[in-house]
């Protein structure tokens, strides 16, 4: 049995979705699909229907879920005790974040760790899955958000922030550019740009991504509350004020109780803890 369309089986049991599968697996509905079919020609069952809610496994697709987990499971855990045996860490170790912050990781010693884990296969993701899997070695980081039951938090640091505008500009825009995400359930950002704001100032644009936001302010659309690790040493902005930062932001580690004890985690953990200053500091 060719275990990629296990593992389509799964994909789809957990998404509910071709397309979320899809995503999840990166790989095009097309291929989805046909990897479905074969399995379910192989195994002589129908394994899903398709429904308004999206795809729902049958009787059949219920025991065949249960029993590819149990597959998963024991490969990641054969994973894992190779991974012990050798001087490093090995297998798959999936990092989710928002896209500024894997481009930082990815500027900040990441050659260096991956070269003293030859056998790691760091996968950078800039969208949550839709569901937590089972035995999957994989850490979130992001800012303020609750953990999840029976999830491991660790906190990596503060990340500094201040207001900047363009440096072609005489004096700072009455325009504010700033991040703004519709399903945050905690907008601090918002809040602390409201704080920052004179009566007189518009919010003019919006962005969910802060190198977006860099971008803007950089072009004179208007000022930001920015993060100081994204615009130190760049000619082309200049800080409104001095002094200390305005805004401090919480970046904190999820990692998935299943697995935080393989070594794949813990040495990316490590590696965050040690970067994290220079990724993300005022000093950049």
């Amino acid at each position: 049995m060719n275990w990629d369309n296990l593992k389509v089986l799964l994909a789809i049991g957990r998404a509910g979705s071709l397309t979320g599968a899809a995503h999840a697996l990166d790989v095009d509905a097309t291929t989805m699909g046909r990897r479905l079919t074969a399995l379910e020609k192989e195994l002589g069952v129908i394994l899903f229907v398709r429904s308004k809610s999206g795809f729902v496994p049958t009787e059949a697709g219920v025991i065949a879920i249960r029993q590819a987990e149990q597959i998963e499971a024991h490969y990641h855990q054969m994973t894992d005790q190779i991974s012990q045996s050798q001087a490093s860490a090995v297998g798959v170790m999936r990092l989710v974040g928002n896209s500024w912050t894997m481009q930082r990781l990815a500027m900040t010693g990441m050659d260096r760790f991956l070269a003293t884990n030859p056998g790691l296969d760091l996968r950078l993701m800039t969208r949550a899955p839709s569901a937590r899997v089972s035995g999957e070695a994989s850490i979130q980081m992001w800012f303020e958000v609750p953990p999840e039951a029976a999830e491991y938090t660790v906190t990596l640091g503060q990340v500094p922030y201040a207001v900047y505008r363009a440096a072609h500009l005489d004096t700072p825009p009455a325009n504010w550019v700033a991040f703004f995400d519709e399903e945050a359930s905690r907008p601090i950002i918002s809040r602390a740009v409201e704080r920052l704001s004179k009566s007189t100032e518009t919010m003019r644009v919006t962005a969910t991504d802060a190198s977006v936001l860099v971008s803007a302010v950089a072009a004179g659309v208007g000022k930001g509350l920015l993060p100081m690790c994204l615009a130190k040493g760049r000619n082309d902005l200049v800080r409104v004020g001095t002094g200390r930062p305005e805004f401090n932001r919480s970046l904190n580690l999820y990692l998935n109780p299943d697995t935080v004890g393989y070594k794949r985690v813990q040495v990316t953990v490590e590696w965050l803890r040690a970067a994290f200053s220079d990724a993300f500091g005022p000093s950049g």
